[in-house]
């Protein structure tokens, strides 16, 4: 519950002293980036389970949704948000840098997330699983 309402608060605190144009890239940036941790999550699941000829189902979109999320959340923060800092406007520098390192964080988790999923990918590709070489048969299959 504290992280939750923490959460609200932060987002109240950009939609009370921001507006659209400099929330609605962070938010886009953040929403992707979770698909991008959930198709991680689920070709994890796949490999992990022994079906990875299947994984290129969600490694494709992870490809495409990760590369084009983090060159968006770049250009977002070196375009939209960095600039702000050199505002004259009061509170504008603030939320520049704030918007700015928050977006940084955001993908440095994602990127961190993918460091240690990709390894095990390829761990499991090259060295097998014995639970997983092992197929279970399912009721009526007959093994050789």
């Amino acid at each position: 519950m504290i992280a939750s309402a923490a959460v609200v608060c932060g987002w109240s605190y950009f939609i009370f002293t921001g507006n659209i144009l400099t929330l609605w890239p962070m938010f886009g940036v953040a929403n992707q980036l979770l698909a991008v941790v959930a198709l991680a999550v689920g070709t994890s699941v796949i490999v992990n389970e022994g079906r990875s000829r299947y994984a290129w189902v969600t490694i494709v979109p992870l490809a495409f949704v990760g590369t084009t999320t983090v060159t968006g959340g770049f250009l977002s923060i070196t375009n939209i948000f960095w600039p702000l800092t050199r505002s004259n406007v009061p509170g504008e520098p603030f939320k520049g840098v704030l918007n700015s390192a928050l977006t940084a964080v955001m993908m440095g988790c994602v990127l961190v997330v993918l460091a240690e999923a990709v390894p095990s990918w390829v761990r499991h590709w090259k060295e097998g699983r014995r639970a997983t070489l092992e197929r279970v048969a399912l009721p009526g299959e007959v093994f050789v």
